[in-house]
């Protein structure tokens, strides 16, 4: 079969985006002839934690020929950003669609060649290769040029040696170069680029002068992109560089720089449910200040989030140092409000942390577990 299974499919869709409501046209096609071509297909999408099954049928009118027919469908449920699809029950590439919203503007999307557009011969030249794959070249625009990067809260908790603390965090990405700019149109790839800033910090508030006893500062720059997501391959790739000081001087400054690689997988479960896990493997570039902190924070951040978007979120921090130390941070949250975009809104948020260095200043320190709730904008 010139590299093909003999069950394998190719499908195409006829547009690029897709929401509720929305017909669907894909546009399918096989390897070698067919007398008897399917009655329907079904195709399953699935993103950010919805999924269905779409019945897909003929329609009226198609190509008499028999290496490729067109079919539609309707999609009933609402998405948020990129969208897979793929055929259920069938060997088939998978497309990356967009879903529309307030925010949605054109995506650069390098898509497996329409068969519609190709003559019987070029299709056979296609039908050649292994299965098609489906390259993002810019990510989507799901959400605003400003967003959140990683959690925003402020949680307050009882610490026994400095009394009633809270911690609370800010943090955004910016992507100055928008799939639907000019820069954009003219190298795609410079819209994967972004700027990110993360502050945390530790404020004694039940203390005298309510101090804050410590603060990270991390900006960094990285690079993202999506993955081909089949069989043990990651959904989307980050990789960057990072800084992370506490802006302190002479014995209780700390900084360090080091550049990560942030795979992510995603597993769409029942009821909307969805498992990410997105280890994040960083080397070390410059720890003059803290040369041992390898020791107690490793080299591998490893990341789990588990739930619903529009429900119970749990998401898990694990650090194993080279030392044997550990670090472990619990966040559960839960939606106040309807969320304003794919993560942000009005959240309650209950933090669990036990381990060393919750702060930077005090990475080599061990603390009780601390709890801690209140309230996240971000998550």
């Amino acid at each position: 079969m010139n590299g093909w299974a003999a069950d394998t499919w190719l499908i195409a869709s006829q547009s690029e985006s897709i929401n509720l409501g929305q017909t669907i046209s894909i546009d399918i096609a096989k390897a070698e002839p067919l007398s008897n071509w399917p009655k329907t297909f079904t195709m399953k999408l699935f993103g950010n934690g919805v999924s269905e099954a779409v019945l897909l049928s003929p329609t009226k009118y198609f190509s008499s020929s028999t290496l490729r027919r067109t079919y539609i469908g309707v999609a009933s449920k609402k998405y948020v950003g990129v969208v897979r699809a793929e055929l259920m029950g069938e060997s088939s590439n998978r497309l990356i669609l967009l879903a529309l919203n307030e925010y949605a503007g054109s995506t650069q999307i390098d898509e497996t060649p329409n068969p519609t557009n190709l003559d019987d011969h070029s299709h056979n030249l296609l039908a050649t290769k292994s299965t098609a794959t489906v390259v993002v070249i810019a990510s989507p625009s799901d959400e605003p040029t400003l967003s959140a990067n990683e959690p925003m809260y402020f949680v307050v908790g009882k610490d026994a040696k400095h009394g009633s603390d809270s911690r609370f965090q800010l943090s955004f990405k910016y992507r100055p170069f928008d799939p639907a700019g000019s820069v954009s149109n003219f190298a795609p790839f410079f819209s994967n680029l972004y700027f990110a800033y993360t502050q945390t910090t530790l404020w004694d508030f039940g203390d005298n002068s309510s101090p804050f006893r410590d603060t990270s500062y991390r900006p960094s720059v990285f690079y993202r992109w999506a993955g081909s997501g089949r069989g043990l391959l990651p959904d989307t790739w980050r990789a960057g560089a990072e800084h992370e000081s506490n802006g302190q001087a002479g014995t209780n400054s700390r900084s360090l720089n080091t550049f990560y690689v942030r795979p992510s997988w995603n597993f769409d479960l029942a009821n909307g449910r969805q498992l990410i896990f997105s280890p994040k493997f960083q080397q070390y570039l410059n720890k003059n200040d803290n040369a041992d902190i390898a020791r107690y924070r490793g080299y591998i951040d490893w990341q789990l989030r588990y739930g619903r978007e529009d429900g119970l979120i749990l998401s898990n921090l694990y650090r194993l140092g080279t030392g044997g130390y550990s670090t472990n941070q619990l966040d559960i949250s839960y939606p106040l409000s309807d969320r304003i975009f794919a993560r942000t809104g009005a959240f309650i948020h209950l933090q669990l942390l036990s381990g060393y260095g919750e702060t930077l200043l005090d990475y080599n320190k061990s603390s009780d577990t601390q709890i801690r709730l209140g309230l996240s904008i971000a998550r």
